[in-house]
Order: C-alpha cells, then structure tokens, then sequence
C-alpha cells in the first residue's frame, strides 16, 4: 500500500461541473485499479490523496499531470502505508474555502522537513470527519 497527497492550482474558470466529471471518472476507474482517496477543492486550488499499490498510485499520478484542469503539481507527501485511510471512498470529494485549507497549508509550508506520520494522518482524519458529515458532494461508500 502506498500513500501520495499532491497539491496543484486549478486553471482559471474551472467549473463544479469539471468537478464533478472527475469525481465520476475517478469513481468509474478508480476501483479496477484499487486506488481510493479524496480531492479537495476550493479557492484555485486542488489537493487529492491517492491510496493504493504503489505501481497503480504512480500511474493515476502520471495520468493526472496530463490533466489541463490544473498546473502546478507538487507532491506533498508520499509513504508507504499500512491501512487505508479512505477505504470508503474511491475518490470523495470536498469542497472548500481558500482559508480552509489550513491542515494542506501546514503539510505544504513543512514540505522540505520529515513531517511526522501523526501530523499527516490526523490531516487525513479530519477529512474523513468532513467526507462522513457529508461535507462531500458525494460518497460512494
């Protein structure tokens, strides 16, 4: 199992409809490749946690690189893992603020320093909190 969360600046004009086309493509394909995770978006930006074998996780991240809906791509965070954290979820989304993105720009601002497992996992709690309160537009659970 294996775990990489990314952040990347959605390209101007982008619609909740695009949105929206990703979270059902994602639900679409995501399974066959036993990929689960989250993409949140809000105020320019996109943050996704991708969960899954490490060859699959690689791919889906090479083929989102390719996407025009955003630029920008950094990797955040990348580990092996040893539970899913979005097990419910072949990709859940949440839609947030630009100042809501505080846990992201924590992770972000301590990109170059050995961030501790507990600090990235309660982020990643907290967004399953948010995906359970039906903060997400939808789950496939």
């Amino acid at each position: 199992m294996f775990r990489l969360l990314y952040i990347s600046r959605a390209t101007s004009g982008t619609t909740h409809e695009q949105v929206q086309d990703i979270q059902k493509a994602a639900q679409r394909n995501n399974p066959a490749a036993g990929i689960t995770g989250v993409l949140v978006h809000g105020g320019g930006l996109f943050m996704q946690v991708l969960e899954g074998p490490e060859p699959a996780v690689l791919r889906m991240y090479v083929k989102i690189l390719d996407d025009r809906r955003h630029g920008d791509c950094e990797i955040l965070h990348i580990s092996p893992a040893k539970d899913r954290v979005f097990q419910k979820w072949s990709m859940g989304i949440i839609d947030r603020g630009p100042l809501e993105f505080q846990e992201i720009a924590e992770l972000q601002a301590r990109r170059l320093e050995a961030v501790q497992p507990t600090t990235f996992i309660e982020a990643m709690r907290g967004f399953v909190r948010m995906l359970n309160a039906g903060a997400s537009s939808q789950n496939d659970a």
